[in-house]
């Protein structure tokens, strides 16, 4: 299993890209690019995809910390 430590790390990094993302989807609103809106909200929802299954990992690991 993985150490609370190393979540906290992946966390981190997909907390990035979904700033990432919402930079994006701003840039390509403001310019007016549909293709780049689309494509940037997709890419969001997948960060947050990716984010439930981290989020609950590090719940049951701290879940699981607590108790020992």
């Amino acid at each position: 299993m993985k150490s609370i430590n190393q979540l906290r790390f992946q966390l981190l990094g997909w907390v990035l890209f979904v700033f990432s993302a919402l930079f994006f989807i701003t840039s390509s609103i403001r310019a007016g690019d549909l293709v780049g809106l689309i494509g940037g909200l997709l890419f969001l929802f997948a960060c947050f995809v990716f984010l439930i299954p981290l989020v609950s990992a590090m719940r049951s690991s701290t879940i699981s910390d607590d108790r020992q």
